[in-house]
């Protein structure tokens, strides 16, 4: 697939970029998934880092993370916009890949590859952390598929997780509307 062309036709990116500038905007709190920690020792937990999986092979929409926006691959949009948190020390993508490996590379992320057995984020990202030869107190899950989420939602988990030294598991939300709760395409 060309990446220049991986909207196909101009309606399907306007629509694609509706859907980001708009929808994309209206979850990104809920999005950023599961914020955990690795430690839980009764000190500052100071060692924070970010991890992004990305997968090509989703049933509903193959290939997203490399869809362009504006002129950029999403999953580098979302990555751009994680270094932007003042709390992460360090921000990788995570993926089985190879494709979405080359383009993250090319823009400058960090890549580790995982497994194609990974059945969700949350396992792309453990296998990922246990990976590192560094090892992280805390572990934010952002969304490959966020790419407006907001580096302050990033660093105000980070922050709460680190006042909460007996926390293990934090999720950041935001109110759904109903008629929103049986569409598939919204994160609950």
């Amino acid at each position: 697939m060309d990446q220049g062309s991986s909207c196909g036709s101009s309606s399907n990116c306007k629509s694609w970029i509706t859907y980001g500038l708009v929808a994309g905007a209206a979850i990104a709190a809920a999005a950023i998934g599961a914020a955990f920690s690795i430690r839980g020792s009764g000190k500052l937990r100071s060692r924070v880092i970010g991890i992004i999986p990305a997968r090509y092979a989703s049933s509903r929409f193959e290939g997203k993370p490399l869809v362009h926006i504006l002129g950029k691959p999403m999953i580098q949009r979302t990555w751009e916009r994680a270094k932007l948190a003042s709390t992460l020390d360090h921000v990788v993508v995570a993926t089985d890949d190879e494709k979405i490996a080359e383009c993250c590379r090319g823009f400058g992320a960090d890549v580790i590859m995982t497994s194609e057995s990974c059945r969700n984020g949350t396992e792309r990202c453990n296998e990922a952390l246990e990976k590192l030869e560094k090892k992280y107190d805390i572990v934010v899950n952002i969304q490959g598929d966020e790419p407006l989420i907001e580096p302050e939602i990033i660093d105000g988990i980070v922050k709460a997780l680190q006042g909460a030294p007996d926390a293990v598991f934090s999720t950041v939300v935001t109110s759904l509307k109903p008629e929103d709760s049986t569409d598939p395409n919204r994160v609950k």
